[in-house]
């Protein structure tokens, strides 16, 4: 245990120091020579033991040697804590003295363990998987409170501040924005598999349906909407959970697609609202909704992990009743998840408390609701049949001909031929041979047994991708206000956009699949950027402080590496229409192109090999099959038999890439005539990762006329259990939702900032007003007297700090209308030097009290001499 400290010594500095196991621990400083500290490290118990208490909870203390370089400008990062060690969580991250990412792991997990999952970082919020069900902070009467105080009260300053940090903040103060101000609005949700982004989106909707009843609309008890359209929103997420979602290592129901939902608003008569005198008369109403999907994981359908399932959609339909079964398709009766090869042994039949079966009776009341019934339920259901029984196709080596295939299985073939409505000779000559053209001649191609298995499982992918998207256009069909609402095709409905996209992801192995997600990071992490520096920006220009003080990287290097004219896309998009284009050759070209770029990195073992530095953290990239993930296109053979079937989905839909059935809206004319459009060459399809630069695109002009929020999704432990708090992933999750570089960014110049009452009260020991005496004087506001105080007292306590550029000298502070802002090692210098002032002081205070104790006593011992004298 540490010696207890005697009167006058040098007050206790706590600080936070690396550790390879648990990322930051905390620490006290004992000394330090400008190269290496000295520090006392608490010893607890275990990971979740360790907190920010001053050492009271450990079981013992070792030193050890710290070298300062491994720090942020040789400073290790100081807690957030009282005088005696112990936290001081904040529910809002920016008011934190101390604001770097142990401070920020530390509060999020002081707030985790006492059952607060949401935590506000100025207009960010943090939302921590609680892996379990708070009851009491998503009920009626808190989602009303919300609105009531957020929307229809008017109140002065933040109103923030009267509530707890909450995903109904942010959902509220969109609906806010979009409804007083006539913004349209998106709330951005990111997060790893199993950080909670599927669920918290849900929350967002439901609230948001909920706060369009108005201020008084609804009892504070009533969880249930009437309206037929919330009810059919609300509804559209379970369907495509359904078929977009599956059980993995992370999670029970991880969304393997991304998904943007636009909620469209009736924003009444503008006229009329700009004169309304209160405002629930310029309220705006639910009016429908929009869905835009983007990349489900095709490879998921035909393999996946055994601990893992394929698409929970596959698992209902199996788990249905035999009678139902056999009214789709009769070879399905009798049938269970070991009756086809892309299926096999589950490792659960129960997703979130449910059965199968009893999710399989839930599809079919929502399929109902968004008219999906008849033989159009029945065509989706036996679109899945096709996609399973190509799993049970089979093919050998042709007895006659090495280089050709034949069926291996011919019942399993004869039951697929039946079921999609074609010959057998139709579906054998797609699945066995390739037809090739060339200028002057057209002619077949054989496959052999592994080429042909490869081929039926790529037409299964193909099958389900566009069922998938059938259904979302069906579903947009049921739900858009165009075709739902009065009036809807002639309206220009507001909207407030919710996306839920798959997080940034680094494995053992990165596929071409992780480099798709990582650039969609990329471009959103772009415009999260912007957005912080704009927001940083506001505060700046309101305390009065230069803005060329915000200094921050973005991620345009990374963004040209990829998309740029010689980057990676356009790299692999020429290796996929050269003949014989290979992945090697992919990445000798890519690297040559690009080697003056800093964010590209060449493996020294792996020719196949790359990596990127992202804003995350570099990842390396194993190239094998980049080329033919980019192609992806059916072949033509497979088409033309797809064509024949009886199937509509399978017949008219697999060239169908669209998630609207709406008819785009044409550009506003610019008066100009157009340039003539290039004609494109009949040689090069669209790869996968061009249709999806498209998307993505889309996307981002979508999202910029929008005002954004942000929600950010943490995972905080491996083992799905309450209470618990893993250091090392959460941080990574922290750094990958782009949450340690907004920090970064908001405190580039100054990484500390007080309340000025704060300075004044805190540091007025260190004050010399003789030699710096303040500007203020008693005409001034209290605000404006107060902040040239605090200019005066920090003047005098930093000049030791000041530094000369040039012929300037830089202050290490700047003092704004409410708040001093700090740069890096100032404040922490304020208070390891407070308490020397303070002893001076106590010296000074204990010599006058000396002194009047000893003219005390000599005034009490001549008072009894003389009356001594006089008896």
């Amino acid at each position: 245990m540490p010696k207890a400290k005697k009167s006058g010594e040098k007050k206790t500095q706590y600080v936070f120091i690396r550790d390879p196991e648990y990322a930051w621990v905390p620490a006290t400083k004992v000394s330090d020579n400008g190269k290496t500290a000295v520090v006392r490290v608490p010893q607890y118990g275990d990971e979740q033991d360790i907190i920010c208490d001053g050492g009271a909870s450990s079981a013992k203390y070792e030193d050890d040697e710290v070298p300062l370089k491994d720090y942020n400008r040789g400073v290790l990062p100081m807690q957030n804590v009282d005088e005696n060690g112990n936290m001081r969580a904040f529910p809002d991250m920016v008011n934190l003295p101390f604001l770097h990412e142990p401070a920020i792991l530390y509060n999020l997990k002081d707030r985790h363990v006492n059952g607060k999952p949401y935590t506000r970082t100025g207009d960010i919020i943090i939302a921590v998987n609680p892996f379990q069900w708070f009851k009491e902070i998503y009920t009626e009467k808190v989602r009303n409170r919300y609105a009531r105080v957020l929307v229809w009260e008017n109140t002065d300053g933040d109103p923030r501040n009267q509530v707890e940090p909450h995903v109904y903040e942010t959902s509220a103060l969109a609906y806010k924005g979009l409804a007083f101000d006539g913004h349209d609005q998106s709330i951005l949700v990111s997060g790893e598999s199993g950080a909670g982004k599927t669920e918290t989106v849900k929350i967002c909707m439901n609230h948001i349906a909920s706060v369009q009843r108005g201020p008084t609309k609804g009892n504070v008890e009533d969880t249930k909407f009437s309206d037929p359209i919330v009810n059919r929103i609300m509804e559209s997420n379970p369907l495509l959970e359904t078929f977009g979602n599956a059980k993995t290592r992370r999670n029970d129901n991880s969304s393997r697609f991304g998904k943007y939902t636009q909620l469209q608003f009736d924003m009444g008569n503008a006229s009329k609202k700009q004169f309304a005198a209160d405002k629930a008369s310029r309220m705006c109403n639910l009016a429908g909704s929009k869905c835009e999907v983007y990349l489900l994981e095709k490879n998921r359908v035909t393999t996946h992990d055994t601990t893992e399932r394929t698409y929970h959609s596959f698992y209902q339909l199996l788990a249905a009743p035999d009678k139902e079964k056999a009214e789709i398709w009769s070879e399905l009766k009798g049938t269970d998840y070991n009756s086809f090869a892309y299926i096999g042994t589950p490792p659960t039949d129960t997703i979130e408390g449910k059965k199968d079966g009893d999710h399989w009776q839930t599809t079919n009341e929502i399929l109902e609701t968004i008219n999906v019934k008849g033989s159009s339920r029945r065509d989706l259901m036996r679109a899945m049949c096709v996609v399973l029984q190509l799993g049970n196709v089979s093919f050998m080596k042709d007895p006659k001909d090495d280089d050709r295939s034949v069926v291996k299985d011919r019942g399993e073939f004869d039951k697929l031929a039946g079921l999609m409505g074609v010959t057998n000779q139709d579906l054998v000559d797609c699945l066995t041979e390739r037809t090739m053209k060339t200028r002057n001649e057209t002619y077949k191609v054989p496959l052999n047994a592994d080429v042909a298995k490869e081929s039926a499982d790529a037409f299964a992918k193909e099958i389900y991708s566009k069922l998938f998207l059938w259904l979302v256009r069906a579903l947009n069909d049921a739900t858009c206000a165009e075709l739902n609402y009065e009036d809807g095709m002639s309206k220009n409905f507001g909207v407030i956009g919710l996306l839920d996209i798959f997080g940034f992801e680094s494995f053992v192995r990165n596929r071409f699949e992780q480099l798709c997600i990582n650039y969609a990071n990329e471009k959103l992490q772009a415009k999260f950027t912007e957005d912080i520096f704009r927001s940083v920006q506001e505060e700046y220009e309101f305390e009065g402080i230069p803005l060329d003080e915000i200094k921050y990287d973005d991620n345009t290097d990374v963004l040209d590496l990829i998309e740029g004219k010689a980057g990676l896309l356009a790299m692999l998009n020429e290796e996929c229409v050269r003949p014989k284009g290979n992945d090697d050759a992919f990445v000798a070209k890519a690297l040559a192109a690009n080697k003056k770029s800093p964010c590209l990195i060449a493996s020294k073992t792996n020719r196949r090999e790359f990596g990127i530095h992202h804003y995350a953290g570099k990842v390396m990239y194993d190239a094998e099959g980049f080329v033919g993930s980019n192609v992806d296109t059916l072949p033509t053979d497979l088409e033309e038999c797809a064509v024949k079937s009886n199937n509509e989905i399978i017949s008219k839909h697999l060239s169908n890439d669209k998630s609207s059935n709406l008819a785009s809206k044409p550009k506003a004319s610019t008066g100009k005539k157009a340039a003539p459009r290039r004609a494109k060459s009949n040689l090069v399809a669209a790869t996968v990762w061009t249709k999806y630069k498209s998307q993505l695109m889309s996307l981002m002009n979508m999202l910029a006329q929008t005002n954004s929020r942000y929600i950010r999704c943490i995972k905080p432990n491996t083992y799905k259990k309450p209470s618990i708090m893993q250091h090392l992933s959460t941080i990574e999750q922290l750094r990958c939702a782009g949450v340690v570089a907004a920090v970064t960014l908001s405190r580039s110049a100054f990484p500390n900032r007080l309340e000025n009452s704060v300075v004044r009260f805190r540091f007025s020991t260190m004050w010399d007003r003789s030699k710096y005496p303040s500007q203020g004087n008693n005409k001034m506001s209290p605000e404006e007297k107060m902040k040239y105080d605090c200019d005066a007292l920090l003047t005098s306590a930093l000049k030791p700090k000041e530094v000369k550029e040039g012929k300037k000298v830089m202050k290490a502070f700047v003092v704004g209308k409410t708040r001093s802002y700090f740069r890096m090692g100032a404040l922490e210098y304020l208070e390891s030097n407070r308490t020397k002032e303070i002893g001076t002081q106590a010296v000074s205070i204990q010599r006058y009290v000396r002194g009047w104790l000893v003219r005390k006593k000599t005034k009490q011992a001549d008072g009894a001499r003389r009356k001594a004298a006089r008896v």
